[in-house]
């Protein structure tokens, strides 16, 4: 059993810069998302088989859309900005949101409480203090319109996720053009 997930790759070299320049502003000694890890997660997959694997894999093949692009602009909190535990750049896009609907298996899903939201993960957070978090909300107010840049979307791919004590391992399974 793997735990597993399908991403969009955020490989643009400049909007990369862009990010990493975010997360210097940002982190206060939080745990940062190191470039080569950024992606777009479309669907996450605790504990599936080979089995399932191959389905997953069908049904991204099986996509219907176009190559498209996507904007990442904005700088918001996940639960939200009184309660912050993640840092993320948000992705602007509707196409992204046709491709989230094609490319879900409801019944593999592990996650079909929340609604979607695509983003690029930037910071962890744990721990924060007052202070911190007032510094930290005023910057996040400070990026609500920062453009990080523009992407393509031109493959879906499917990644194996590991974690050990210090840090998760992403190793790709497959990619799937569009």
């Amino acid at each position: 059993m793997v735990r597993a997930f399908s991403a969009i790759d955020v490989e643009k070299e400049e909007v990369l810069d862009k990010l990493e320049r975010a997360q210097r502003n940002l982190n206060l000694g939080f745990s940062t998302v190191s470039t080569d890890k950024m992606h777009i997660t479309l669907e996450f997959f605790q504990d599936i088989d080979q089995k399932q694997i191959s389905r997953i894999q069908q049904t991204l093949e099986n996509v219907e859309i176009k190559p498209f692009n996507i904007e990442l602009k904005g700088i918001g909190a996940f639960p939200s900005e009184d309660h912050i535990r993640v840092i993320w750049a948000d992705v602007r896009s509707e196409k992204i949101y046709k491709l989230h609907r094609q490319s879900k298996l409801y019944d593999i899903s592990s996650d079909n409480k929340h609604k979607f939201k695509p983003h690029v993960t930037l910071l962890r957070v744990e721990n924060i203090s007052p202070r911190k978090k007032a510094k930290l909300r005023k910057t996040l107010n400070d990026h609500k319109e920062t453009s990080f840049g523009t992407v393509k979307v031109d493959k879906i791919k499917m990644f194996e996720s590991s974690i050990n004590q210090e840090s998760s391992t992403y190793s790709e399974i497959s990619t799937h053009h569009l």
